[in-house]
């Protein structure tokens, strides 16, 4: 069959006025040629004409799917475009959008359509295909955290409360990681207006006061969430925590007690104990509420844990041979000799300034020997390192067995009978032979070979006492009274150091007018300091300083040659009407524009920083496709986005300016294309083109002088420049040239 042949008496018809004829040709073209989808197009255009929507709809859509399939999908975007203003109610079309819109990057058009797919899921009860819907916004844009709240609100709104809160916090905890405390607040705040009675929340955000110093809000969400539910523990401890950093030193006692009658075995609860004895003062008392928590810390491998508990004296000046020696433990388990030995040459100290020299002396002399067995071993070459311990157990067998029974004793201690078992058999590996191992290996339940002793030592009674392998000395004390001196200032004077730095830091951000990362300097020292004055009260200066208006107006920084009056200003264009009715969807009233406007604002904010993503080469094409389906509002969108490229500004206003005349606005056309005009480095040919596009649309404006001007431009460009002389001719113009000039009388 001739397609040709087909077109060609549709054509005829259509001249005529008669359009079911024209139609019965096109569709014979179509069925000749299935694949040609312009002409199916031409063919939906017709159907439309006839108010046909079902089969117009049939045959945009069947190029559309065609266009995509074959990868062209700028093309079946713009069809899809087309067929939602015929029927805007097609909700598969929006999810189809968004997919070729993300194919191709754009995925701040991609997120536009799903907000329209989530409108219209909402509005007919679909909570589910909502939530799946916002969860592949999520994937596009994780860092939109108002999708993500969406997603949580829909949850609620099912009556999801489980995921609702779970989703609720980990954007909360997000937030609080990027120092945006006040956003955590609006996110729970928004929750309990929901659910009042959520003590989940109620506690959350309660933490999320105390941490950033708001210390009396705290205490009201937090009183509020233990009415909910007076066991809850995490509440309770950060309830007493509150009540300390009011000073109001007697409710916090209560809560702890409560606390530690709720749960006993409360590491939160023992801990918060000492730290209130040694508010007060009662440093003794600390001390016995401390060893037993520390204990059980140990027994659950905290070390961590039981080492900031036991810092907590260190800091306060409180030196207790108990705490000092538990201290040393902790230190010995996880495997960090230097502080051990440091904290071992306190406890000797301690003992020389309680007048027991003997006792000084002795752990000195430990240390001493645990010293210089460690530097003969690292001097050792690395093959000597395998044999060592046989080798160590002919020469000084008391002072390695030594060695193996204080470390084994220390995690029997502290309930740990597997690894001073490891420890042990260690031991009997280098000392077959040695009673003491064998009695502590039986001890333990440890079945050894051969007699064993009934009486075990005690590790006090162990001799410390060695003969040093030759060519080694071993420092004098005095020497390591020098090392002790040096770095025993070290634990008191770090910490104050880095507060002081990061305040240092804070103090810049808050220069720079950066709040948001300065507020998030000082949650980070809060989080080791809840109670540290001079932070919260750089919070307080940091709150102010948000509230005063700025009293130095901010200048723009100076534009580049050229561009200082660019018509590209994304700021204005999201502001504007224009863009928010090329950004809702058809027919949707201005109270639902998808229900949620937090999610738009977050939408408008991430634009200008999805533009630098995405290909503005990609934005003009699917411009042009745009206005080649006549989609002029769409295609004027697609080239403002264009113009923020140098490469494509010039191009961009051209189009732009030809949309507004096409559209019959030739006022805001003549703006744009003097704008254009203005730029520099362009062909002269370009020029010529755009003074003709101006020059047609003064015409329409009615401004004759102004077009013959135009026009006149055009041709001194590019002389002869397509119809330009019969244009003037026709508006009553005359060409005259004068010394290389040409005016137009």
């Amino acid at each position: 069959m001739d397609k040709g042949k087909f077109i060609d008496q549709a054509q005829k018809y259509m001249l005529k006025g008669q359009i079911d004829k024209a139609i019965a040709e096109y569709q014979k073209a179509v069925e000749a040629d299935p694949k040609d989808l312009r002409t199916r197009l031409k063919l939906g255009e017709l159907y439309l004409k006839k108010e046909n929507k079902v089969s117009a709809v049939d045959e945009y859509s069947k190029a559309a799917e065609s266009f995509a399939s074959d990868g062209f999908n700028l093309q079946a975007i713009a069809v899809y475009k087309q067929l939602l203003r015929i029927d805007a109610s097609i909700s598969d079309i929006y999810i189809r959008l968004a997919d070729l819109y993300r194919k191709q990057g754009l995925i701040a058009d991609a997120l536009a359509q799903y907000r329209i797919v989530i409108n219209n899921h909402e509005k007919q009860g679909k909570l589910g295909e909502a939530i799946d819907a916002l969860k592949q916004m999520a994937t596009m844009d994780p860092e939109n955290f108002s999708i993500r709240a969406k997603i949580a609100d829909l949850y609620l709104k099912s009556g999801n409360r489980k995921d609702a809160l779970e989703e609720y916090s980990r954007i909360a905890s997000d937030l609080k990681n990027k120092g945006r405390i006040n956003d955590v607040i609006i996110l729970y705040d928004k929750l309990l207006s929901a659910d009042p009675s959520c003590t989940d929340a109620l506690r959350e955000l309660g933490e999320v006061y105390l941490r950033s110093g708001k210390r009396n809000e705290a205490l009201s969400r937090l009183q509020d969430a233990i009415k909910g539910d007076p066991n809850d523990t995490k509440a309770l401890s950060l309830l007493a925590e509150t009540y300390i950093a009011l000073n109001e030193l007697g409710s916090s006692r209560l809560t702890y007690e409560h606390l530690l009658r709720v749960d006993p075995s409360s590491v939160e609860g023992g801990k918060g104990i000492v730290t209130l004895f040694i508010k007060e003062g009662d440093w003794k008392a600390a001390v016995e509420a401390a060893i037993p928590v520390v204990d059980k810390v140990i027994e659950k491998n905290g070390y961590d844990t039981a080492l900031s508990i036991l810092l907590e004296f260190y800091r306060n000046d409180i030196k207790d041979q108990q705490i000092l020696e538990k201290m040393a433990d902790v230190y010995r388990l996880k495997g960090e000799r230097d502080k051990e030995i440091e904290v071992r040459d306190e406890i000797a100290h301690l003992y020389e300034t309680r007048g027991e020299a003997a006792k000084a002396e002795e752990i000195e002399e430990e240390v001493e020997v645990e010293e210089v067995e460690e530097a003969h071993i690292e001097e050792l070459p690395l093959e000597e390192h395998f044999v060592l311990r046989k080798e160590e157990a002919k020469e000084a067998p008391s002072e390695d067995i030594s060695k193996y029974l204080t470390e084994a004793e220390v995690y029997v201690k502290y309930g740990l009978p597997d690894k001073a078992i490891d420890i042990l058999k260690s031991a009997y590996d280098s000392f077959p032979d040695n009673v003491e191992v064998r009695n502590r290996l039986a001890s333990l339940g440890v079945s050894i070979p051969g007699p064993v002793e009934e009486v075990l030592p005690e590790l006090e009674e162990i001799s410390l006492e060695v003969e040093l392998p030759d060519g080694i000395e071993v420092p004098e004390i005095e020497e390591i009274a020098e090392v002790e001196v040096a770095e025993e200032a070290k634990p008191e004077e770090y910490p104050l150091s880095i507060v002081r730095k990061d305040l240092d830091e804070a103090d810049f951000y808050i220069q720079q007018g950066l709040y948001d990362d300065a507020r998030g300097v000082c949650n980070r020292i809060l989080e080791l300091y809840p109670g540290d004055e001079e932070t919260l009260l750089k919070l307080n200066e940091i709150d102010e300083a948000v509230k005063a208006p700025a009293s130095v107006p901010v200048s723009a920084p100076p534009a580049e040659e050229g561009a200082a009056e660019s018509f590209f200003d994304l700021a204005a264009e999201l502001d504007s009407e224009e863009f928010e009715t090329l950004t809702t969807p058809p027919g949707m009233r201005e109270g639902e524009k998808f229900g949620f406007e937090d999610l738009f604002s977050e939408f408008k904010k991430g634009v200008e920083t999805q533009l630098e993503k995405e290909d503005t080469e990609t934005h003009y094409n699917l411009g042009i496709a745009y206005k080649e389906m006549g989609l002029l509002d769409d295609a004027v969108r697609e080239f403002k986005i264009a113009a923020s490229d140098p490469k494509k500004e010039f191009d961009s206003y051209n189009l732009i300016g030809i949309c507004y005349v096409e559209k019959g606005i030739p006022q805001k056309a003549v703006d744009i294309f003097k704008k254009g005009l203005e730029l520099t480095g362009r062909a002269e040919n370009e020029y010529a083109s755009m003074n003709y596009e101006l020059g047609e649309a003064y015409e329409q404006c009615g401004m004759i002088a102004e077009a013959l001007s135009a026009y006149g431009e055009s041709s001194r460009r590019s002389p002869g420049f397509r119809d330009v002389e019969s244009k003037i001719a026709r508006l009553g113009g005359t060409r005259e040239v004068k010394k290389g000039r040409v005016s137009f009388i």
